[in-house]
């Protein structure tokens, strides 16, 4: 690879020497051709022409940034063997594209932080935003200063985001207990944001979310009347102090009300009564919203006189959804919101490595949202994150990790495999019915000794696996009834099915699965 540029330099610490097969050439200009997309009639730092030609590749851009993502689109096609001659212009649908940690439970740890950043970069997400809602000094100790080694950590995970291109936002929540009217509350907000201001962030979010609608303190209501006016005095306040500290900072909010139809009277006065430079946060109609139209957007752009900023709770897994492990692909996302919303921040789980696939699927969602395939886009994924040998053997078991927010039906693999058994023993062909059950538990006891591993993401779905080794001991017993007519396996596979069901991990539709298993009997 030619060349010392520094887009090269983070390239090759991603990627190793994938591209060293080629010859890369960067050129750098600032001409319409590579600073304004006109999908988007935007112009815009991201956009790049690859142009390849046998081993002999050049990359138009008008910048590092550019340059970057072209080298991690090329590493892509490489790897997916999709390299082919041609001219390729790219530029991406949102603006914003990037993920959350804004889970409720155990904050992740900051290798594994620096893990999922890492591989956001790689997938051309830009931007990150740090708010753990259980890091005391995020919103309990908001008033507290860092201690240094915690300030040192974040500090890392800031240099490791302005690496890899990506804008990385810190958000304070100190609605819990903060008095709006008291200068003193707010002269601690500032000393705060100044300590976070001096390890080098840029970018700041006030959280105002998951605290009481009205306004506690007496000083406040006889200052405000109602908590609107108090949120709408402090937010723009705020955003007056970060811009006199620096003019380049850049300022996300969470309001209250942060979910519904955009039209309430909360989120339509805060709306029309701060800067419009000031991103607002929104989840959709729900908190977890099934879909994100742009019609719903247009009416929030109405109302607030500002685009959405979807801050998307999937796949966001705590509270009453612990039971569920959500690692299917993002769907549900209109094609083109990109024209009526800033962007999407996908909210994680508090499990890292997991969350690792639905967010490659944003990226892709979010970089090219009109022609994004979701079943394509989540094998991708898979791949990336379990690596090429384990993924067939992954996605047996991830097919009944499907219910969530955006789906209730899960195990399609699986129902498919046993209609298929079903109807090669009404056929009157048992000989195949028995070689295709055969297949699939091969499969599937494949896919129980991946799981079995003692590896960063088994151990994370180490409540969900167990359950599903109990389904594979139920198959196994079922089709070894079926081939000895042994009558002891009867009570055998009764005792697995009263375990299996009084597991709370939610794993396939725990009735149908039965269901599904006797009726294959019918034909022995």
């Amino acid at each position: 690879m030619n060349g010392k540029s520094n887009p090269a330099a983070v390239f090759y610490k991603l990627f190793g020497d994938t591209a060293d097969k080629f010859n890369i050439e960067i050129i750098y200009e600032n001409s319409k051709r590579v600073v304004y997309c006109e999908k988007t009639h935007r112009v815009a730092d991201e956009k790049y022409i690859l142009s390849v030609s046998g081993k002999e590749v050049k990359i138009y851009c008008s910048c590092e940034k550019g340059a970057f993502y072209a080298l991690c689109d090329l590493a892509k096609r490489i790897d997916e063997n999709t390299v082919s001659d041609g001219e390729f212009i790219c530029s991406p649908s949102f603006s914003v594209r990037g993920y959350i940690e804004g889970f409720y439970g155990t904050p992740w740890s900051h290798e594994n932080r620096k893990s999922v950043m890492k591989l956001m970069a790689k997938n051309r997400m830009n931007t990150v935003y740090y708010a753990p809602k259980d890091d005391l000094y995020h919103r309990e100790k908001w008033r507290e200063n860092y201690p240094e080694d915690e300030l040192e950590r974040l500090k890392a995970l800031v240099d490791c985001a302005k690496e890899y291109y990506m804008n990385f936002y810190w958000c304070i929540a100190p609605g819990l207990s903060m008095k709006y009217s008291d200068d003193a509350e707010f002269d601690t907000l500032i000393n705060k944001t100044k300590q976070l201001y001096s390890i080098g962030i840029r970018c700041f979010g006030l959280l105002l979310d998951d605290i009481d609608e009205e306004l506690v303190f007496e000083e406040d209501k006889a200052v405000f009347g109602e908590t609107v006016n108090a949120h709408i005095e402090l937010i723009n306040r705020y955003y007056s102090a970060l811009k006199k500290i620096d003019s380049s900072i850049h300022l996300t909010v969470c309001p209250t009300l942060y979910h519904g139809k955009g039209s309430e009277y909360y989120i339509s006065k805060l709306g029309k009564n701060i800067p419009t430079l000031v991103s607002v946060f929104w989840t959709g109609r729900d908190i977890c919203s099934r879909e994100l139209t742009s019609p719903e957007a247009v009416r929030f752009i109405e109302n607030t006189f500002h685009k959405p900023l979807y801050w998307d709770n999937y796949p966001v897994n705590d509270c009453s959804m612990f039971n569920e492990m959500h690692i299917s692909p993002i769907i549900g996302r209109d094609p083109d919101l990109y024209k009526y919303s800033e962007g999407i921040i996908s909210n994680c789980m508090e499990y890292a490595e997991c969350s690792k696939i639905p967010l490659i699927t944003f990226a892709d969602y979010l970089w090219d949202s009109e022609n994004y395939d979701p079943q394509k886009s989540w094998e991708s994924a898979i791949r990336q994150v379990v690596g090429k040998e384990n993924a067939d053997n992954f996605i047996i078991f991830a097919d009944h990790l499907y219910t969530s927010c955006l789906k209730d039906a899960n195990s399609r693999r699986m129902y498919e495999a046993f209609d298929e058994i079903e109807t090669a023993f009404k056929s009157g062909n048992p000989e195949k019915a028995l070689a295709l059950a055969e297949n699939y538990l091969g499969k599937m006891n494949a896919c129980r000794d991946y799981l079995k591993q003692d590896l960063p993401i088994c151990r994370e779905l180490s409540k969900w696996s167990e359950k599903y080794f109990v389904s594979c001991e139920i198959i196994n017993k079922i089709f070894e009834y079926i081939k000895t007519k042994n009558e002891e396996l009867i009570s055998e596979i009764s005792l697995l099915a009263e375990k299996y069901e009084s597991m709370p991990a939610k794993l396939s539709n725990d009735v149908n699965i039965h269901a599904e298993l006797k009726n294959l009997q019918k034909f022995i």
